[in-house]
C-alpha cells in the first residue's frame, strides 16, 4: 500500500537527505555527529515499531498494510465481508454506510438493488442506521435508477409527486388574493 511504500521511501531517504544537506552545507554550521545519531535512533525506533506491529497485527489483516487495494476493492470489501462499522454491527450497517460514499463507488447496481429489496423488512424493525437522513440519500438524483428495486422506485416517485402536488397546492394558496 502508499503507506508502506512511503515509510520505505523515507527510511531510504532521510540518510540520503542529511548526505546532501552537509555535503551542500560545507560541514562547519551543523552537528553531523549529533544529527546521525538523532537519525540512528529515529531509525531503531522505527524498526522496532514496525515490528511489534507485525507481531501484533491480527495475522489474516496483515497483508493490507504491504498489499495495494484500489478503493473500488476497499468498497467491495466493505460490501461482502465488513460486519461492523460506524452504523453498528451487522452486514446490513455495514452496507448501508457503504452507500454513503458517491454512487460512483457503489457496489454493482444489481447487488445494491437486490439488497435494498429488504427495505420493507427495515421499515418495520427500524434499525438504527435507517434514518430520513439515509432514506434522503437514496431519493437524490446521482443514484442510478436501476440499482432501486422497481417498488422502491415507484414510492420514491409517489412521493416525490405528492409532494410536487403539495407544493403547487401551497403556492396557489400563497398566491391568491
Amino acid at each position: 500500500s502508499l503507506y508502506c511504500a512511503s515509510v520505505c521511501y523515507q527510511t531510504i531517504a532521510s540518510p540520503l537527505m542529511l548526505l546532501v544537506a552537509f555535503s551542500m552545507e560545507g560541514g562547519s554550521a551543523m552537528p553531523q555527529a549529533e544529527l546521525w545519531a538523532l537519525l540512528g535512533v529515529a531509525t531503531v525506533v522505527l524498526l522496532v515499531g514496525a515490528s511489534l506491529m507485525g507481531c501484533y497485527m491480527v495475522p489474516e489483516y496483515r497483508k493490507t498494510f504491504y498489499q495495494h487495494n484500489s478503493f473500488k476493492m476497499l468498497v467491495m470489501w466493505m460490501w461482502d465481508e465488513r460486519t461492523r462499522c460506524v452504523y453498528g454491527d451487522g452486514s446490513d450497517a455495514s452496507r448501508a454506510s457503504v452507500l454513503d460514499f458517491a454512487t460512483w463507488a457503489w457496489p454493482p447496481s444489481d447487488q445494491v438493488r437486490t439488497w435494498l429489496e429488504g427495505w420493507e423488512r427495515w421499515e418495520r424493525e427500524q434499525p438504527a442506521w435507517f434514518t430520513e437522513k439515509w432514506k434522503a440519500r437514496l431519493r437524490h438524483p446521482s443514484v442510478p435508477p436501476e440499482a432501486l428495486p422497481p417498488a422502491l422506485r415507484r414510492k420514491f416517485d409517489t412521493a416525490n409527486e405528492n409532494k410536487e402536488r403539495y407544493r403547487r397546492a401551497s403556492s396557489s394558496l400563497i398566491r391568491s388574493p
